[in-house]
């Protein structure tokens, strides 16, 4: 479809200036900010990706608050846009792929292959016939749950470079019990469960369909990315009373402290934001409200902040395993700038979604955004390489844990290193440090099965962190055998201190 010029001209003149919304500021003169796209050849888009003909496919969301009288498409759309004269805006949009309920995400991959996320199904997209549409569906992963609440399950695809895995988020879904399937060549490859425990990030081995829960806490984790060195970063949302949104570095292994089933306002004694209980691990930084996405930008990131109308770049500083970070504001609008989603261009030009409106409800409005470089030494796109810690996997002894002691990311992965490499050896309580054996603790809190012995020895050791770290298990799977042993250690005198409040709350977990 050739989009008319002229007939945009026309419209635009018809509509009242106050109507039309400004355009935000752009604070960065590496770059000119061009309007791409706008309604009404788009709407409420979420998710965009550049395919292999350099043509932007955007999702448009006609099912995310669908009012009574809206009167769009019933599904989903993908979009793909083209500027075919060169001019910096598109002048074709064509529809790649018509279905789908409450999509979020797109990546590309090679081959034409477009990997999709909605709120219950991960899958490919293909072009099979070579005419710009896609024809072929194949789902890869699979949400079964009761949660119906559009922006709270599957999200945030990233895609490593060699297309040999996919990692994404699931939302907190409301604490509804799930069960997530992946599969492969139409086969059922692995069922996970789970329910309450807040959000996950996962690892789908696009060869094998394996999939592998990397790590927790979240809350809704709807922006991950990938950098060459095989880094991970997440942009999460923040519980109701729990400000800011974090940015966060991603490690197998890593809990990050918000559990759905301790309620929604993130203040709970037996949730954490940034690493407050024995185990879990802290933010690099807060961000805007509502950060959507983020994507390495040279050796920085950037990040959407859809409340705030921002596009924020962050600078990274090594901090042991973590990172502190200082933030610059790259663009800024008004309250009718939503930035959502961004496209990182092979020229180094960047794309990125505006929902435009504060409203979640469906308003027929949105505009796509193109920041192309004014010179040379602009960040082109990097590759993405596998979680590095994911792919490493190591056996562990107690000595080799002496030189990450207190170190909580790398005791994080190591003992989830432990879990998944087969490895059943029994590691010496004795002979663990109290880091480590809160490390260790925490890793047991990813099974369904507890060491009720273990659990016993730990709420005995002279460590509070140790004991809060067993509590902990003890609460999320109401352990009823150890309500009256928990009722012992409950001080009287020290009601304030973190140790009486976990043992209160999870006395009050196990009452109910």
């Amino acid at each position: 479809m050739q989009i008319s010029k002229v007939t945009l001209l026309l419209a635009a003149c018809l509509v009242p200036f106050s109507l039309i919304p400004a355009n935000p500021e752009l604070l960065d003169n590496r770059y000119t900010l061009t309007l791409f796209s706008e309604n009404p050849d788009l709407s409420t888009p979420i998710g965009c990706a550049l395919d292999q003909k350099g043509r932007l496919l955007v999702i448009e969301s006609h099912t995310h608050f669908r009012p009574d009288d809206y009167n769009g498409p019933k599904e989903d759309r993908i979009l793909a846009f083209s500027d075919t004269d060169g001019d910096g805006k598109a002048d074709n949009r064509e529809i790649y792929f018509e279905g789908g309920t409450h999509t979020m995400s797109i990546a590309s991959g090679n081959k034409e292959y477009f990997y999709v996320a909605t709120r219950s199904e991960v899958f490919r997209l293909k072009d099979e016939n070579g005419d710009g549409k896609a024809d072929r569906k194949e789902i890869l992963v699979t949400l079964k749950t009761p949660g119906k609440y559009p922006h709270n399950g599957l999200c945030g695809l990233a895609l490593t470079s060699d297309r040999s895995r996919l990692y994404f988020g699931l939302g907190e879904n409301l604490g509804e019990p799930y069960e997530i399937i992946s599969q492969s060549g139409g086969k059922e490859i692995t069922r996970l469960k789970g329910g309450g425990e807040g959000g996950n990030i996962y690892s789908y081995d696009l060869v094998t369909g394996l999939l592998v829960r990397i790590a927790t806490g979240f809350w809704n984790p709807f922006g991950i990315c990938l950098t060459p060195e095989g880094r991970m970063f997440c942009v999460d949302n923040d519980p109701d009373a729990r400000p800011q949104n974090r940015l966060l570095n991603i490690i197998p292994g890593g809990d990050y402290g918000y559990q759905y089933r301790y309620g929604r306002s993130g203040t709970h004694p037996l949730q954490a934001w940034n690493g407050e209980l024995p185990g879990t691990l802290p933010m690099i930084c807060g961000t805007g409200e509502a950060a959507c996405s983020v994507i390495p930008h040279g050796k920085k990131l950037w990040i959407t902040s859809w409340a705030h109308g921002r596009i924020e770049e962050y600078t990274l500083r090594r901090k042991g395993s973590n990172y502190t970070a200082t933030m610059k504001t790259i663009i800024r609008g008004g309250p009718d700038f939503r930035p959502v989603c961004f496209a990182h261009s092979k020229d180094g030009s960047i794309y990125f979604t505006d929902w435009v409106n504060a409203s979640y409800q469906l308003h027929g409005k949105g505009r796509l955004w193109k920041l192309t470089p004014v010179d040379k030494t602009t960040p082109k796109p990097g590759l993405a390489g596998a979680l590095q810690q994911e792919v490493n996997r190591k056996r562990i002894k107690k000595e080799s844990l002496k030189g990450i002691d207190n170190d909580r990311f790398a005791l994080a992965t190591a003992f989830w290193q432990r879990a998944h490499s087969g490895d059943t050896r029994d590691l010496q309580w004795n002979a663990l440090s109290e880091n480590a054996r809160v490390a260790m603790l925490t890793a047991i809190r990813w099974k369904d099965d507890h060491n009720n012995q273990l659990l016993s020895r730990a709420l005995d050791d002279p460590s509070k962190n140790v004991r809060i770290a067993a509590v902990r298990i003890i609460a999320d799977g109401k352990l009823q055998p150890f309500r009256d042993k928990l009722s012992s250690m409950l001080p009287t005198d020290d009601k304030e201190t973190q140790f009486s409040m976990t043992i209160g709350a999870a006395l009050k977990e196990l009452d109910n």
